[in-house]
């Protein structure tokens, strides 16, 4: 059992090529999600401010090329998706994400996967595709223009 307000999901560590700039990148994509930067001696962890969890759920570490990824020059590239409580912060998250040097991979909008799923998406410096979501309806009823995908 979880202590109430955890998902069973703890965090997720990313290895990025430039370490820095992917902080800079993720602190200014991930603010209006309310996520802070703890620095530890090797590795970086975002959460959010508002979170109950005792460390933070996203951390970022520099990727070294070596034997155990056969000295490949880039992380293989993974999906990570936040969620959100409102369409603007879905919205803010792409605008701010695409000034921190993000790559458009879907624009907010309602995607087909599910009603009411509204996601934006973008690469991050290393190709990760970054998804913020959330499942709030239009209000009053009205229906959506479901992006085809």
């Amino acid at each position: 059992m979880t202590p109430k307000g955890l998902r069973m999901l703890g965090h997720v560590s990313l290895r990025v090529c430039d370490l820095e700039a992917s902080v800079k990148f993720y602190t200014e994509a991930l603010s209006p999600l309310s996520y802070i930067t703890t620095r530890f001696p090797s590795v970086i962890g975002l959460g959010s401010s508002s979170s109950s969890a005792p460390i933070p759920d996203l951390w970022l570490r520099e990727y070294q090329p070596g034997p155990e990824n056969d000295y490949s020059q880039k992380p293989t590239p993974v999906h990570i998706s936040f969620y959100a409580k409102e369409r603007k912060t879905v919205d803010d998250f792409y605008a701010c994400g695409i000034n921190a040097g993000g790559k458009d991979n879907g624009a907010p909008g309602v995607r087909p996967w599910m009603e009411g799923y509204y996601a934006a998406y973008l690469l991050d410096l290393d190709g990760n595709n970054i998804e913020v979501v959330c499942f709030e309806k239009k209000a009053g009823g009205e229906q959506d223009n479901v992006i085809a995908a």
